[in-house]
């Protein structure tokens, strides 16, 4: 096994050396077992940016088994096995890496650990995780994407290493900090070329949230955040920092229909000093403020729980060239989707997507700018 990969196991092994005294002097073992399984069939046609056509259809999976042990009162342990399949990848693989590749999940075939946590309850309003953990800030709504923060949508696997603290801060509004772990081939969130972590002074990234606490009125999510990257990619032969700042908000708008609620909101990023558009997505640019600065954004509407087990959905999204820390967006992309739900039980729900994606611009050299168009039909089963 790769010493990089080491460092998983030993913190799992001191977190069982932790639990073993509670686990044995305790009058009752409070541990709770559960799991997912999201069975998706998925249909692709791409333009290529030579012209061609191609055609692939695929099903796919993602397993999940977790398992949650309440130390005491004010700690609890979680594990989490996750596991991928897909029709096209034949070769089932088991890792535990130090990092996630850069477009922020594993690929088709591999199993993980995509949880190994211990979190510390200090009090009502303060809360403490350590290992690693599912920390996602993504645009509210059942097509939860984010520009910065969010992985593991769909069947895919990502994670956070490093430490986690959340905090109400007053009755409105909570903080949370993270503080996550790099390794040299690559961060344990979404990190896009250019951005590398050979850097000594890379090995650590800080995430920064700010989120409104009541959700009861009209606005259903009021939240910024900044992440912060440093020494972690090259420009003009210099090694930067790389700084992300977002803002969302989702609204409960005064209006019902059969029964449901509507709602509209949107998010927008900037990274005020980006990597190159040619280095991170091969666009020659002839915009002086593009080269430098780099936004992000998307809208979405909803219409939530319409007859009791309906939803509908809608989301845009546009990334420029260098946009490069999310997983939701490919950089230099738009997206469109609309979304359909069904909700048969607590345990069990069906969607439907289609989605259009575009190269925003032409990619020096090629003919065509890319095209995508895919749709899935997906069941989510929790037991």
């Amino acid at each position: 096994m790769k010493s990089k990969a080491i460092y998983p196991i030993l913190f799992l092994l001191l977190i069982l050396l932790t639990i073993q005294p509670g686990i044995t002097s305790a009058q009752q073992v409070n541990t709770e077992i559960s799991a997912t399984l999201r069975p998706v069939f998925s249909w692709q046609e791409t333009r290529t940016r030579n012209g061609d056509i191609d055609t692939q259809t695929s099903l796919n999976s993602r397993f999940q088994l977790a398992l949650r042990h309440r130390i005491n009162d004010d700690m609890v342990f979680q594990v989490r096995f996750a596991n991928r399949y897909s029709t096209d990848r034949n070769t089932m693989k088991f890792v535990l890496r130090d990092h996630t590749p850069a477009a922020g999940s594993y690929d088709a075939g591999i199993s993980t650990f995509d949880v190994i946590q211990l979190g510390w309850r200090k009090d009502r309003d303060t809360e403490l995780i350590a290992g690693r953990f599912q920390a996602r800030f993504g645009l509210t709504g059942f097509i939860p994407k984010g520009m910065d923060r969010y992985y593991a949508a769909n069947v895919s696997i990502a994670h956070t290493d490093g430490i986690w603290l959340r905090r109400n801060l007053s009755d409105r509004w909570r903080g949370d900090l993270i503080l996550g772990h790099n390794g040299e081939k690559g961060s344990t969130h979404a990190a896009r070329a250019p951005m590398q972590f050979t850097e000594p002074g890379s090995r650590i990234n800080a995430f920064l949230n700010l989120a409104h606490r009541d959700t009861r009125g009209i606005c259903v999510e009021r939240a910024i955040s900044m992440s912060e990257y440093p020494q972690s990619f090259r420009r003009d032969g210099s090694v930067n920092n790389l700084a992300v700042f977002t803002g969302r908000g989702m609204l409960r708008l005064p209006v019902t229909v059969a029964g449901g609620e509507l709602w509209s909101g949107g998010e927008l990023g900037i990274i005020p000093s980006a990597p190159s558009p040619m280095a991170s997505s091969s666009v020659d640019n002839d915009r002086p403020l593009l080269e430098t600065v780099s936004t992000a954004w998307q809208v979405s509407v909803y219409l939530n729980n319409a007859y009791g087990r309906h939803s509908f959905g809608a989301l845009y999204g546009q990334t420029d060239p260098h946009w490069v820390i999310s997983s939701s967006f490919r950089p230099n992309n738009t997206m469109s989707e609309v979304r359909y739900r069904f909700v048969f039980s607590e345990r069990v729900n069906f969607e439907f997507r289609y989605r259009l994606r575009t190269d925003l611009f032409k990619r020096t050299g090629a003919a065509f700018t890319q095209r995508d168009n895919d749709l899935y039909a997906r069941f989510t089963w929790r037991f």
